[in-house]
């Protein structure tokens, strides 16, 4: 705990005093997501990349349509619709980004997050020429991503039992050419740590990723080649283009694409898809083809998928691409002021391979041995009144005949409040081979449960949000003897003012015979005027878990944290400047906390540390000269518990771990 306040207070004194600009709200936004498991970090880097580009050629409020609305996940139903009643009863349009206020359901905080995103033009492009106009606007990124683990690890050891074939260094390089919402042309390639490049066992990068995505404003919508990402319903189907984290995001049905610009070698589809529009009427449809990471029998049937990305030894190169997932769907809509309603369609099979067991399931006839798996599904949703209110859900069946539903009801007041209840029953035997669920398990099937939260804006700049989740499963899932049987809750509030703003979360956890937790974080920031800011942060949390074999809960473990942050934003050669440092003492893994922190590859990373130590932390983002931007990290993690840190050929052979991070961006 001294060494990493001595290290805070020293770096302190070098910091800049003096600056022009300030965090823009919908940052802190992403990372508080990031952190709260809302979105995934490759998520979050693809959020702030889009509002970043947003901001420099922002939405114009009188020609933006609900479809550019629903990409910001901080909205709900009944502000959009609310939006486009205020802009319907105003002919001559909005006269200035301020009057978003107000608009029913239009809070401060929502209006903070979307004023960098939007601007009032006063001559509205014509839809004709609003292509060839963005277009125009379009320019080149090229960038380039490093990181190393400066200690040596068990994996790059001659004597290693399972040796990496490549290089301790990670990177990748990415171009594009795109605008900020209507065109974008790119290419990603990329290697993990350990993972080989450039040798004779992988003549170039080990992973690519190419797009080219376009938006209309015509019959046809959008148009995706290569890597795409797509979202039917809510997510009963597939969900690859919406954020649902159950605690924190707003589900929101219909069919979407989105372009895959990643690092990541999952989550996405790869062949063609395009989106049509008639009036109130769409069609979406697409078709893929893609090479997965699994386990294949000498018979050649599929034992098991593997979603790391990770190629480093000789048993993880064995399961590179060895199956193929073709992936074709479609889906028609209609939409009216009120009534929205969707009939999805989906097919996955595995080129004739079989699947020896869904991924997550055991012991369900249905689901074994599968060569190919089909769904059908219903999704709709409906506005009450002056949009308060709305029902919403989603109707399956797979080939197999299970049935998968989740309905809910959500409730909105400028005054009362955000209310929603969300219930879901998806039989033992349902089972979808993608994931983003609206449910508590990502991977749809096997669950039943029921979702309520509520949020209040309170005078003063008050929030207060409230969720808990009772769920189970009918037969055990994963690796777990009995049926799951839980309640998950939390409580949160939090006042942001100028220049001092703070929260408080409560989350706990009671699952049957399995184990219970609780934990409480407290967090304030203040921000100067000169550019720069301080945030600490304090944790505590108590677990317990069941011991089946003794038929008795075992002695309670925990862990408490103190972390604190000094950042500071520039306009001209240092654009950002930040200082972390973290003393950490959890008594096991399952007791590990985590903590946002800036990142060169995914702009927010939310790191957890268990055990007894410190973590030091110096990010820098700098632009020496016009169009050149470089950003890196330094991450340093001291363990005073253990004489070793990581485990298999991530296992450093001492108490300390530095990485370095290191990006380089042309625009």
């Amino acid at each position: 705990m001294k060494t990493a306040i001595l290290f805070f207070v020293l770096l302190l004194l070098f910091l800049p005093v003096r600056g022009q600009s300030v965090v823009p709200a919908w940052e802190e936004y992403i990372g508080a997501q990031v952190e709260s498991n809302g979105m995934s970090e490759e998520e979050g880097a693809e959020l702030r990349e889009r509002w970043t580009a947003l901001s420099a050629d922002p939405l114009d409020l009188n020609s933006l349509t609900a479809a550019d609305l629903e990409e910001f996940p901080f909205l709900n139903e009944y502000q959009i619709h609310h939006f486009f009643l205020y802009r319907h009863a105003h002919p001559d349009g909005f006269e200035s980004i301020w009057v978003l206020k107000e608009i029913n359901g239009w809070d401060p905080y929502v209006c903070s997050l979307l004023w960098p995103m939007v601007t009032v033009q006063q001559k509205p492009v014509p839809l004709a020429a609003s292509l060839r106009s963005a277009l125009s606007q379009a320019r080149h990124e090229v960038s380039a991503v490093a990181d190393a683990v400066l200690q040596r690890q068990d994996g790059y050891r001659p004597d290693a039992r399972h040796p990496y074939r490549g290089a301790p260094w990670g990177g990748g390089l990415r171009w594009s050419y795109a605008t900020a919402h209507r065109f974008s042309l790119g290419l990603t390639a990329a290697k993990d740590r350990g993972e080989p490049a450039f040798n004779s066992f992988n003549k170039g990068f080990d992973s690519y990723s190419a797009h080219l995505f376009v938006e209309g404003r015509g019959a046809l919508r959008a148009v995706a080649l290569g890597d795409y990402r797509v979202g039917m319903g809510y997510g009963l189907l597939i969900n690859q283009s919406a954020f649902m984290g159950m605690a924190y995001a707003d589900p929101r049905g219909g069919a979407k694409l989105r372009r895959a610009f990643t690092y990541a070698e999952d989550n996405f589809l790869r062949g063609a898809a395009a989106s049509l529009n008639e009036g109130r009427w769409s069609l979406t449809a697409f078709f893929s083809r893609k090479g997965v990471d699994a386990t294949v029998t000498d018979d050649g049937a599929i034992r098991s998928f593997y979603q790391t990305g990770l190629h480093r030894t000789d048993a993880e190169l064995a399961r590179r691409h060895a199956a193929v997932t073709t992936t074709s769907g479609a889906s028609a809509g209609y939409r009216g002021e009120r009534l929205r309603l969707g009939l999805n369609i989906l097919h996955v099979h595995w080129g004739g391979r079989r699947l020896l067991r869904a991924t997550g399931t055991k012991g369900i006839a249905s689901l074994t041995d599968l060569e190919r798996i089909s769904h059908l599904s219903a999704d709709y949703s409906y506005l009450f009144g002056g949009g308060e209110a709305e029902a919403f859900g989603e109707l399956a069946r797979a080939s197999n005949g299970a049935v998968g539903l989740i309905q809910g009801v959500r409730y909105s007041h400028r005054l009362a409040g955000n209310y929603m209840l969300v219930g879901r029953y998806l039989q033992e035997d349902y089972w979808s081979h993608y994931t983003g669920a609206y449910a508590h398990y990502s991977r749809p099937g096997n669950e039943w449960g029921l979702m309520g939260k509520a949020q209040w804006t309170l005078r003063g700049r008050w929030m207060l949000r409230a969720f808990a989740d009772y769920y189970g499963s009918f037969v055990p899932r994963y690796n777990r003897r009995e049926n799951t049987e839980a309640v998950s809750w939390t409580v949160e509030g939090e006042k942001a003012t100028a220049p001092f703003s703070w929260s408080c979360r409560l989350r706990g956890l009671a699952d049957r015979d399995y184990r219970r937790c609780v934990a409480l974080r407290l967090r304030g920031r203040y921000a100067f005027d000169n550019g720069w800011g301080l945030t600490a942060s304090a944790q505590i949390a108590r677990n317990q878990s069941y011991d089946s074999s003794a038929d008795a809960w075992q002695a309670a473990t925990g862990g408490k944290s103190l972390a604190l942050r000094a950042d500071y934003r520039g306009a001209k050669l240092l654009r950002v400047w930040s200082v972390d440092a973290a003393a950490f003492d959890t008594d096991a893994f399952a007791d590990r906390l985590y903590e946002a922190v800036y990142n060169p590859r995914y702009a927010y990373a939310s790191a957890y540390f268990y055990g007894r130590g410190v973590r030091l932390g110096v990010f820098v983002r700098l632009a020496p000269i016009v169009h050149i931007e470089v950003e890196s990290r330094l991450h340093h993690l001291l363990r005073r518990d253990a004489e070793t840190i990581g485990t298999d050929g991530e296992l450093i052979r001492g108490q300390a771990r530095t990485q370095l991070f290191v990006t380089v961006r042309y625009r």
